[in-house]
């Protein structure tokens, strides 16, 4: 039953697709030759398991890309990595994933090339074509693994395209047929070696057939060949896998092709190892006697004790004869096994090198220093709460115990006394029924089951202690600081271990640290992970990285409201879990009592559960009330709507078509068409509702790869960034070393980053000079604090020349717009009455909208497009560009620093003190002394909240902005002669930092619509593996999809034609149904999130010359426009407004229907 079993797929649909989807785990005796016994590892006695076995935890990741958030668990509690690589398809982007996640984690891979049997049976291919393609796949993935060191700041996407650019020119140079002198010699790998990472001359590379039982290494045909070859094994080693041939007239090893392309041609690989076994599958491939091809190798072997004869008999079946002896001869385990505990790290040799990653650096590495020293638990060190602060001898107790901690998880340390350490990746719904009982006991203690039968066990590994049943635990969250214990942290009783035997479940009473086990107990206490310690002086280990993010969203509801009650019994697990899982509570505090829910409440419940079961699972409910479920990509999100079907809800329920999500940004004129150049961005002026304050804003668009980089690294920016603030609040520490969240050097990485977001600058310096000056004023990153949006600080508070340019109120009036709100302005309010008298002379004469401007509407506070969509000559012929200021003073406000600034370049963050001193000299003067303190912390911090409002709700159908840079300028407007204080109107209008928000919010969301409102869509990468009489179909199904092909090349040795693209994700759905219809079942993809990219499409185009109507017809929304169709889209999903032609004609209504 070897590779057809399938014993790590327990699920039916894993069965059903021949596909892995939930990571299992299973734990493996390996004895070295017990599968070359007669007897098998049977005739072993115990004695002889304890003194020569190996015990391997093994998991069974899945190899599908929507699944990757498995390969990320199960990384973090694997020491080694045995990364299967199909020997027809070759490296592949999942390979990618695997290879970068083992390199995050500091996991050594060794390879292993599958499905050698297709070379044979499917593509027929002769040895040496065949070991030109093995030779191939080895030096294409010691080219991945090389390049992460260089990489790191690089897109996966972009890293998947430079190692196929680079391995195809590699073919083409004819540089793949070596071993020593191919790609990747010398790139070193993740621990700075300068050997390949993966060499078959070494013994770490295996070859072989799952599905046929056998496979081999190197090595093991060196030893098999060395005595009768009469030489060294591991010399025979270097020469079997090379340019390297045996000349069996002067039994010697020579060169296989010498100068002038003389010598015997024919490697050793292929002599010795390949052709072997082309010999043996001529059995099947060309219908010869088992018994004369077989039975030389069953004699020469000695396998006549495990080869039964009759299989060699005439009329048996030749591939169970096959099957039999190559087994036999080349055991599976043997190689893999075998290449594992050769190569891989055992638990205490991995403890050392993977400690760094582990611990993560930030605020818990400064504390250990600090607690040592007496100064731990200082609030703005670590996040602990005021008054938290631990005592000197605490603090001593702590430091020593976190030693203690630390150095048994750097020895991997499994004594009785040692801290225990374990972590949990990943929690895991079993049925209960499988739970298996303790050794004489009578089912006491056991885990409770929810209403469905189902149990949630903790999937994880002790790293360092002894996990025994019936020990309390402290649950650490990822945030949790050992100087403020009483946050982060609960505490829980381990109720049962169990070792995972794929489905099965074996329970044990203690389980060392190395081992890989599940943990019940804590299912109201872990939500997704958490690290687990015996005592609460203890650092959590870092949080996992994950490779991509849930892109493709849907909404579900209930069928019936009924199901609610129905949902609820089936959820009954959920009356113990936390109210709030996303916060960790205190230990100890008295829970509430238990109460009835509502509807929505339950369906929260589902979802907290649907959480729980999928780490990669996101959950959150629209503005509208809808349940939203989060996924990587279709065939994730249909095994998780078919769980909460199923398993968890157990109602019917309603699934709506895929949400993509979408991102607002402007204009680039780096990414502009051909045609006249883009028109300057607009000033947009607002006023607060009492008119103390007037704000003008102006849009600029960043450059793709600078947007990028602000996004893909927002764990560094916003690392640094606090400890930006805590430097300001507390002096460092001299000698302390900083350490970024992986723990690589700090300083390393951002040096790194700022190299690469210059390089983003310079590369667009060409179409906006002023940019990088801009920067300079960089003060907040947004949405949430950090994010690929700017907002810059006023100019007075960046000192200096204010980073370039001049103030934004000294912009002519012709580009300067006034953006209206709902709620108006006091000197509109006092001119209400005029405008009601003269409303309907207005109604006769409309304002006839401008061709090109934006027609949205807002929701009250926002952008009111359809007042503010005059043109810039009318508003400066009319006076309505700017606020009637005359007569009055109007003082600058200071506000920000640059903070972001320093970290994108480097600086102090500080903004300049004497513009701050400056601004209330003169506030004084004008007698707004008393008020300017007041009047500039509120400013200040109206400004943060408007640009973060802003950058998370654009105008065009509420998504977030993408790439934007706003500059901000507020002054306040000061009565004249300095009489009296300015009115700020916070009676009235409430706070002025509320009004200053509305104003710098309404403000920036109209700046992006007078910038060039652009909509920005995600990308996928996309993968295509086809035949050649399927490219037509494949280049059909992409071209209807608004593909963009990259490239396209021959995979030599297989005849099949790669083809990478960049496809959109919303054109991406039912592509894998239609590429298999389309080319009958001849073509495959594979889709890989690659970057945000702005579609150059005007959302708000006008056809308005006789070409443009001639080729785009007359309305500006018709099928050319295909931004307008998507935001359209997105806000009748939402709710909101859109401009639609209810009415073709008013005159004459009739029916559409043919048949009246």
């Amino acid at each position: 039953m070897v590779g057809e079993l399938r014993y790590l797929d327990s699920r039916d649909d894993e069965q059903a697709r021949g596909i892995t989807m939930k990571s299992s785990s299973i734990s493996l005796l390996y004895l070295p030759g017990a599968a070359q016994r007669p007897e098998g590892g049977r005739g072993v006695g115990r004695e002889e398991r304890l003194s020569c076995g190996y015990l391997v935890n093994l998991i069974d990741s899945p190899g599908h890309v929507d699944f990757c958030s498995e390969v990320s668990t199960a990384a973090r509690l694997s020491d080694g990595a045995l990364v299967v690589v199909d020997a027809v398809e070759g490296v592949c982007i999942q390979t990618h994933a695997v290879l970068r996640q083992a390199w995050e984690e500091k996991v050594r891979p060794v390879l292993m090339i599958n499905k050698l049997d297709r070379l044979i049976r499917e593509l027929q291919l002769p040895p040496e074509e065949a070991a030109a393609r093995l030779t191939s796949i080895v030096a294409h993935a010691n080219m991945v693994w090389s390049a992460f060191g260089s990489e790191h700041f690089m897109r996966e996407a972009d890293a998947v395209l430079a190692a196929e650019t680079q391995h195809s020119q590699q073919q083409q140079q004819g540089a793949g047929g070596g071993a020593d002198d191919d790609a990747g010699a010398g790139a070193g790998d993740a621990w700075g070696s300068e050997e390949d990472a993966f060499a078959p001359s070494r013994g770490n590379v295996a070859f072989g057939s799952a599905s046929d039982g056998w496979a081999f290494r190197v090595d093991q045909f060196a030893a098999m060949y060395s005595a009768k070859l009469g030489a060294k094994p591991s010399a025979l080693a270097a020469a079997l896998w090379g340019d390297w041939a045996f000349s069996a007239r002067d039994k010697r090893v020579v060169r296989a092709r010498g100068r002038g392309g003389r010598g015997p041609g024919r490697t050793m690989f292929v002599q010795f190892a390949l052709e072997p076994l082309w010999r043996a599958y001529s059995v099947v491939t060309a219908g010869e006697d088992p018994q004369a091809v077989l039975g030389p190798i069953v004699s020469g072997r000695g396998l006549g004790g495990l080869v039964p004869a009759k299989l060699l008999q005439p009329g048996a079946d030749p591939r169970a004869a096959l099957r039999a002896v190559l087994r036999a001869w080349l055991p599976l385990s043997e190689a893999v096994l075998g290449m594992a505990v050769a190569h891989l790290p055992s638990p205490v040799e991995a403890a050392p090198l993977r400690l760094p990653r582990l611990l993560a650096g930030g605020a818990t590495t400064a504390l250990l220093g600090g607690a040592a020293a007496g100064g731990a638990g200082d609030p703005g060190d670590g996040g602990g709460a005021p008054g938290a602060a631990l005592d000197d001898a605490t603090a001593a107790e702590v430091a020593a115990q976190l030693e203690r901690t630390q150095a048994a998880l750097c020895a991997s340390s499994a004594a009785p006394d040692a801290p225990l350490v374990v972590y949990v990746s990943k929690m895991v719904s079993v049925p209960a029924s499988l739970l298996a009982r303790a050794p004489g006991g009578g089912g006491e203690g056991a885990p409770p089951a929810n209403a469905a039968g189902e149990v949630f066990l903790a999937f994880g590994r002790v790293f360092a202690g002894v996990a025994r049943e019936g020990a309390r635990v402290h649950v650490l969250s990822a945030a949790y600081d050992p100087s403020a214990p009483a946050r982060g942290r609960q505490t829980a009783v381990l109720r049962g271990l169990y070792l995972m035997m794929g489905r099965a479940l074996e329970r044990l009473p203690a389980i060392p640290a190395g081992n890989v086990c599940a943990l019940a107990g804590l299912e109201t206490a872990i939500l997704k992970s958490a690290t687990l310690c015996a005592s609460p002086a203890a650092r959590p280990l870092a949080p996992m990285t994950f490779q991509a993010a849930p892109i493709v969203r849907v909404a579900i509801e209930p069928s019936a409201p009924a199901d609610m009650a129905a949902l609820a019994a089936g959820l009954k697990l959920l009356n113990r879990c936390p109210r709030r899982p996303a916060r960790a509570r205190c230990a100890g505090r008295g829970a509430r009592p238990p109460r009835s829910r509502s509807a929505p409440a339950r369906a929260r419940a589902a979802s907290v559960l649907l959480v729980r079961a999928d780490p990669f699972v996101e959950v959150g409910v629209s503005e509208k009330g809808e349940h939203l479920l989060g996924a990587a990509g279709e065939v994730h999100l249909e095994t998780v709507v078919k769980d909460l079907r199923e398993r968890f809800a157990r109602v019917d329920f309603q699934v709506s078509p895929p949400l993509v999500a979408f991102r607002e940004s402007v204009l680039c004129g780096a990414e502009a068409g051909e045609g006249a150049p883009p028109r300057p961005p607009r000033v947009v002026e607002a006023a607060t509702p009492s008119g103390a304050c007037v704000v003008r804003v102006r849009a600029h668009a960043l450059p793709a790869a600078s947007a990028t980089l602000l996004d893909e690294h927002a764990a560094l920016l916003r690392e640094l960034l606090d400890a930006q603030g805590r430097s300001r609040a507390q002096p460092a520490q001299p000698g302390g070393q900083r350490r970024s969240l992986d723990g690589r050097d700090l300083g390393r990485e951002v040096a790194k980053f700022r190299e690469a977001f210059a390089a983003s600058l310079a590369a667009d310096s060409a179409h906006s000079k002023a940019l990088p000056h801009l920067l300079e004023r960089a003060w907040l990153l947004g949405p949430r604090n950090v994010g690929p949006n700017l907002a810059l600080c006023s100019p007075s508070a960046a000192g200096g020349d204010g980073g370039g340019g001049g103030s934004l109120f000294e912009t002519p009036a012709a580009q300067v717009v006034r953006a209206t709100t709902r709620q108006g302005t006091k000197q509109q309010h006092q001119q209400q009455p005029q405008q009601q008298q003269q409303q309907p002379q207005q109604q006769q004469q409309p304002q006839q909208q401008p061709a090109g401007e934006p027609a949205v509407n807002g929701a009250p506070g926002e952008v009111d497009v359809h007042a503010a969509a005059a043109s810039a000559a009318s508003a400066a012929a009319t006076g309505e560009g700017e606020l009637d200021v005359a007569g009055l003073q109007q003082l600058d406000v200071p506000f920000g620093r640059p903070a972001v600034a320093a970290v994108l370049a480097g600086g102090d963050g500080c903004g300049s003190a004497d513009a701050q001193h400056a601004a209330a000299a003169a506030a004084a003067a004008a007698g707004a002394g008393e008020l300017w303190p007041h009047v500039s912390s509120s400013v200040e911090s109206g400004v943060i909240a408007g640009f973060q409002l802003a950058a998370g709700c654009g105008p065009l159908c509420d998504e977030a902005l993408w790439g934007v840079g706003f500059e901000v300028e507020v002054r306040l407007v000061l009565p004249p002669g300095g009489a009296a204080p300015p009115d700020l109107g916070e009676a009235v209008y409430g706070p002025l930092s509320g009004q200053v928000m509305n104003a710098v919010a309404g403000a920036a969301r109209r700046a992006v619509l007078e910038s060039g409102p652009r909509l920005v869509e995600a990308m996928y990468l996309c993968q295509v593996q086809a035949s050649a009489e399927a490219l037509s179909g494949v280049y059909a199904v992409l071209g209807r999809r608004r593909a963009r092909i990259l490239q396209e090349e021959l995979r030599e040795g297989s005849g099949a034609f790669m083809v990478h693209a960049f496809l959109p994700v919303e054109a991406s759905f039912g592509l894998a149904d239609e590429m298999r219809r389309r080319s009958s079942g001849a073509a495959s993809a594979s889709l890989l999130l690659s970057h945000w990219e702005r579609l150059g499409v005007d959302p708000f185009f006008v056809p308005t010359t006789e070409e443009e109507l001639e080729e785009y017809g007359t309305e500006a929304g018709g099928p050319a426009n295909l931004a307008r169709r998507l935001i359209d889209a997105v806000r009748r999903r939402k709710g909101l407004p859109v401009e639609d032609k209810v009415v073709a004609k008013a005159t004459k209504q009739r029916t559409l229907k043919r048949n009246v």
